[in-house]
């Protein structure tokens, strides 16, 4: 029996229509059209009387009220929608998205990192580290950050540059400004935000009490209500969570000491009263002003796992598609397509996901999916706006307060410096991105040297401090050694520096890249750099020639260069090097696909490329003629005869092959399934009386997967020249009378259907008996199962249905050994429950692909390495 994978089961919940606002202890009844600004301001009458109901203020009662509605309504308006200053957006109509539409809780530990941020892909000798050796280093398990607030009454939220600190504290604002502080396991407390660097301004022209300056920042947003009244009466009370965001924004070291000083008294008497307080920082900086105060704990921001990136990008795409199209029907199926093209995008490339682990990098990841960029393809337009965000915009537009913290930097110059440095590191410490602060210290200095800087010992200390502190790139990763925040901005600008260094001329990058042609550390700086030429400078000649060159010197490894070469075309294809370049790749990949002397994982490589760059066979439509006459089969090789000539399909069914089905309505045309095909297709077929395993693969895939394969969308299993998988014996069926339709020059008597066991084996194996299609024994390099690769641990995935030459069998047939199971016609046994399977497939042992072995799988079955081929034979009698 085939060996059930069966499909991850992830629990979805159903897209909820708005529901009617009803009066309530929160809202207020309203009818007809109204709008979000209208709700709110009906809310924050009610919770403002909520709010104050058992308590006894100073203040007369209407004017607290008045002056808490009016403050909440402030609260509201102010943060309801996601700050996207500074993302480098160029939308035309201005994005609207509800903050608490998007908002992805956060992770953090309870401790602070050794250097300036976590260190990533933390390794021992250069080795991962395991479970035990991560207990031993005292690395605390990540709790929620909304947990850590519950637990306490003070909360110092540290994390790197982006990673959703003052999101965080808005959020908190926004759920008490809506009476739904149930909802984040808090109570009715009254949110006071604002920024710190704001307090650290007034305290520079004069001595001020933090208490006195929240009343002095808030009381302008009432008109003549007392808002600064208010608010003390909410501290007075214990019913105050005071947020207080961007300790590093305060720039000068004395201020920031005077800010603490001030916060910590604030917070020792407020908190008896039970106020809460949250205070966010970066980690640089932090230490030397490092408060310490009784239930004022501290915790770091963690990244985000995969969990939280597939809940950030399914909340994003509902979001920005409800905005365009609202809460249609339409619009939900537009947002899943979006979501899964840029979960895809994110986890085929390691540099994407990498930036994908902050909440600023995923959003601008998010923004840049949406205005066109192909990702992971083309991502050197990610890189750079990346970096550009991080240099200037992004960093002048965050703060609370709206005023630019620190200096302004020249983001050309800065590059100009940062893109040599990076090189540099990746040359003394490739793919692990961290170098003593001396030694880059001595690197700054001969740079500003080399652009006769007038004092490059001054040059060198100034720029480390301002893109350490303002630009957030380079950061402290442990005592005493640096890098850049991620791995992959080293290895942008690294390939910004190559591409810098060659002026115009291909050779001393071509000398540069050629003599790391094979190792894993420099594959995207060598990607990148390639990118960077022929997209950002626009020179598609030059980088032709390198990609050309690639081909021509073949450095590193066998077949090493060609599939980099491969990879870089892709990735700056269209546009990125000339079509005769390109054409000149594909050409060096189709041969590297069939060398047997090629390692098979990069054969396999070779043959997703030629499919993603447009290749196709020009012979995947032909048949194999299969003569009528005797044949050896079985193990034993019985002899046995075939009395008809037939026609097989030279391959199995490609993923392009089934699209003109797909496209043509064949999932929506009855005339082409069977009776119990349709019903499986409509759901009926669900309500019948059958077994626990047939039950189960129905169950794991609802009738809303039964418009398509079930592995349509994935980017490997579905490239154009790769075999179909993920479907059923109904559905190939139904493709086989849909061709029976389009092929119109078929003998007499003949028709479109699936092979019969005996035809299978015959064209598998010839008529001499051979145990393999290509003979006896087993070949690595003629098929692809479990055994093929050097390690045995498979390739990976399904390859090009033409990648091995060298398992054809006598006829003609390719793929009838390995890749994927093929259905038949014939049923396995005589209550007919099981279909025969055959060929074995790129997860099977060599055993299973020999041409003799018999299969079965029920009907129902779609797993990933299940697809079939077509005969051209005699109608069933």
């Amino acid at each position: 029996m085939t060996e059930k994978k069966t499909p991850s089961k992830k629990t979805t919940k159903q897209a909820e229509p708005d529901q009617e606002i009803q009066t309530g202890d929160q809202s207020i009844a309203v009818g007809g059209s109204v709008t979000d600004s209208a709700i709110i301001h009906g809310q924050t009458i009610v919770l403002a009387d909520r709010f104050w109901r058992d308590l006894q203020p100073a203040m007369p009662a209407e004017k607290l009220r008045e002056a808490t509605a009016a403050y909440l309504a402030y609260l509201t308006d102010r943060h309801y929608y996601l700050s996207l200053k500074g993302m480098g957006i160029s939308d035309r109509v201005p994005l609207k998205l509800k903050l608490l539409d998007l908002y992805v809780p956060l992770k953090a530990r309870m401790e602070l990192p050794e250097g300036d941020t976590w260190k990533r892909d933390i390794s021992l000798a250069g080795r991962d580290i395991t479970n035990d050796e991560q207990e031993l280093l005292h690395f605390g398990e990540p709790v929620p950050l909304l947990k850590v607030l519950q637990q306490h009454s003070g909360v110092i939220v540290l994390g790197d540059p982006g990673a959703g600190k003052t999101t965080f504290v808005k959020y908190l604002a926004l759920r008490l400004a809506r009476g739904e502080g149930v909802k984040i396991g808090l109570n009715d407390y009254l949110p006071i935000l604002l920024p710190l660097a704001a307090f650290a301004n007034a305290l520079q022209t004069r001595d001020i009490r933090l208490d006195d300056f929240i009343a002095e920042y808030f009381a302008g947003i009432g008109a003549d209500l007392p808002v600064g009244a208010m608010l003390s009466e909410a501290l007075k009370v214990g019913r105050a969570l005071i947020l207080l965001d961007g300790l590093d924004e305060v720039r000068d070291i004395n201020m920031r000491n005077t800010v603490v000083e001030r916060v910590v008294d604030f917070f020792a008497f407020h908190r008896r009263e039970g106020n809460k307080f949250v205070l966010t920082s970066r980690v640089v900086g932090y230490r030397a002003v490092r408060p310490s105060a009784e239930d004022l704990v501290e915790c770091t921001i963690v990244d985000f796992e995969e969990d939280e990136i597939e809940e950030f990008i399914k909340h994003w795409t509902t979001a920005l598609e409800k905005q365009a199209q609202g809460n249609t029907a339409i619009a939900q199926a537009d947002a899943e397509t979006d979501r899964r093209e840029l979960l895809d995008s994110i986890q085929q490339n390691p540099g994407v996901r990498q930036l994908a682990s902050t909440p600023l990098l995923l959003t601008i990841l998010a923004l840049m999916k949406r205005q066109g960029v192909s990702l992971p393809e083309r991502r050197v337009q990610l890189y750079d706006q990346y970096v550009n965000t991080l240099l200037s915009t992004w960093n002048r537009a965050r703060s609370l307060s709206g005023r630019a913290p620190g200096r302004d930097i020249d983001e050309l110059q800065t590059v100009r410096i940062l893109a040599p440095l990076a090189l540099w590191m990746h040359e003394v410490s490739p793919g692990v991105g961290l170098v003593g602060r001396e030694d880059m210290r001595r690197k700054l200095e001969e740079l500003f040297m080399e652009r006769n800087e007038a004092s490059p010992h001054q040059a060198a200390r100034q720029f480390l401090t301002d893109v350490r502190e303002h630009a957030a790139l380079l950061l402290e990763r442990g005592p005493g050694e640096y890098g850049f925040i991620h791995l992959t901005f080293e290895e942008y600008l690294a390939a910004v520096a190559l591409a810098l260094m060659g002026q115009g001329n291909a050779a001393p990058i071509i000398e540069t890249l050629s003599a790391h042609v094979g190792e894993q550390a420099w594959r995207e700086v060598t990607l990148l750099t390639i990118g960077y030429l022929g997209i950002r400078q626009q020179l598609p000649k030059v980088a032709g020639e390198v990609v050309e060159a690639l081909v021509n010197n073949q450095p590193g490894p066998p077949g090493e260069a060609v599939v980099l070469a491969g990879d870089a075309v892709l990735d700056t294809w269209p546009g990125g090097v000339s079509l005769q370049s390109k054409e000149y790749v594909i050409q060096a990949l189709l041969t590297t696909m069939q060398d047997g002397e090629i390692r098979p994982e990069l054969r396999r490589h070779a043959s997703l490329l030629l499919g993603r760059l447009g290749w196709r066979p020009g012979d995947l439509d032909r048949f194999a003629e299969i003569p009528a006459g005797e044949y050896q089969a079985g193990v034993k090789k019985d002899t046995k005869e075939i009395p008809y000539m037939y026609f097989i399909g030279k391959y199995p069914v490609t993923n392009i092959q089934f699209a003109r089905f797909v496209k043509e309505d064949g999932y929506q045309t009855q005339e082409y399934w069977s009776h119990d095909g349709w019903e499986w297709r409509t759901g009926k077929y669900d309500s019948r009386t059958l077994e626990a395993v047939v039950h189960d693969w129905l169950e794991h895939r609802p009738l809303a997967k039964r418009n398509t394969p079930y592995y349509w969308h994935s980017i490997e299993l579905s490239n154009p020249i790769v075999p179909i998988v993920g479907v059923n014996w109904f559905e190939v069926e139904a493709y086989c009378n849909w061709l029976s339709k389009k092929i119109v020059a078929v003998p007499e008597g003949y028709t479109i259907r699936l092979p019969r066991d005996d035809e299978w084996e015959r064209a598998s194996r010839g008529t001499d008996g051979r145990e393999y299609p290509w003979g006896e024994g087993f070949d690595k390099a003629a098929a692809n199962t479990w055994d093929s690769d050097s390690t045995g641990s498979g390739l990976g995935g399904t390859t090009a249905v033409c990648t091995f030459p060298q398992g054809v069998s006598p006829d003609g047939a390719w793929d009838m050994s390995g890749n994927i199971w093929e259905w038949t016609r014939s049923w396995y046994d005589e209550d007919k429950k099981y279909r025969i399977v055959r060929g074995g497939s790129w997860i099977g042992y060599q055993w299973f692909a020999r041409s003799s072995f018999c299969n079965w799988s029920i009907p129902l079955m779609f797993n990933d390495d299940l697809g079939f081929r077509v005969v051209i034979a005699p109608k069933d009698s």
